[in-house]
């Protein structure tokens, strides 16, 4: 049922891009956490939006020599960029909503299922192999993820409202829609749309949901007049290591592997915000079992990759244009 190949080779650079952004998102959390002591959050990832554009404006330029007369017509005709722009909307508005109604703990195990909604919508949608191991892998880092999460059980087990339901459906909603922007993305590489226009596309269309957000809330831009000076530290994690940083070498890992294997690492940014939120905020893992499930995940992420050795599937050679 699920199409597993061998090729020559595994694309290894783009591997170890994937890895990297890993990490690089996993400190959104905690840079987060506090820049938004310090400023409204929907005017943080406007500002953080705005950048993003404009860093793929200047590689479009600069760097992939594309001309403008080029760039308008291919937003025009390419349906694909404005897919994966209103699947990124609705993931980034489904998951701020998702928390509201429910449990933040909840919401981030329904996200730790995007992997697997990646994989079998590469299977049913995209004609795409899933490399060896997969969900395997994917159980046993989940099991570690989980362990990681979870500090009181109680929590769990706790009776569920009308509200949770919505809200886990909700969370439900916007992991598929993020599973679906990461198979577009590579779509989308796949038919020579370079990084910089997705990185335009992107913010064309999130600058201006999050500032009507900030304005429909009613957030106190004055507050951006008094950040102290650890406060724009977390800012400028915020906007150019993460937002920036982080989404290109994502688009460009993307770009050069297969979303399944590239997603099946999404457990390591726990583990990065975990291990930042102890180095920058005094935060760390309490329980044994939180420990176990950070050494789970990092054994289970390490294994996978040696397993992929000449196993993988290429970019050229296993998945076709749709």
């Amino acid at each position: 049922m699920h199409r597993q190949q061998r090729s020559p080779s595994t694309p290894w650079p783009y591997v170890g891009l994937g890895v990297l952004a890993q990490f690089i998102w996993g400190s959104y959390p905690v840079f987060a956490k506090r820049a938004v002591m310090e400023t409204p959050k929907f005017s943080l990832l406007t500002f953080a939006w705005l950048a993003s554009m404009l860093v793929g404006a200047l590689l479009m330029r600069w760097r992939e020599h594309i001309p403008w007369q080029q760039v308008w017509t291919t937003f025009r005709r390419m349906r694909i960029l404005w897919a994966l722009s209103g699947f990124l909307a609705v993931r980034s508005v489904t998951n701020i909503v998702a928390i509201e109604l429910t449990r933040a703990t909840w919401v981030q195990l329904i996200n730790l299922l995007t992997p697997f909604a990646v994989a079998l919508l590469g299977v049913w949608f995209f004609e795409q192999p899933i490399p060896r191991y997969t969900f395997r892998a994917l159980l046993l880092s989940l099991t570690g993820a989980v362990l990681m999460l979870v500090q009181d059980w109680s929590d769990i087990a706790l009776g569920m409202t009308w509200r949770d339901g919505l809200g886990l459906a909700t969370a439900l909603l916007s992991t598929l829609s993020l599973a679906f922007y990461f198979q577009l993305v590579r779509r989308g590489r796949i038919r020579q749309v370079s990084s910089g226009m997705i990185m335009v596309q992107q913010g064309m269309t999130m600058w201006p949901v999050f500032l009507a957000l900030s304005l429909l809330i009613g957030e106190d831009w004055s507050a951006w007049g008094s950040v102290s000076g650890m406060g724009w530290v977390a800012i400028m994690a915020v906007i150019w290591l993460v937002q920036v940083s982080g989404n290109l070498i994502q688009i460009t890992a993307l770009g050069g592997a297969n979303p399944a294997l590239i997603t099946s690492l999404m457990a390591l940014r726990l583990v990065s915000a975990l291990l930042l939120a102890w180095l920058l905020l005094g935060e760390m893992l309490v329980t044994p079992a939180q420990w176990l499930g950070a050494l789970l995940v990092i054994l289970t992420v390490s294994i996978y990759l040696w397993l992929q050795r000449d196993r993988a599937p290429t970019a050229a050679a296993t998945e076709k244009a749709t």
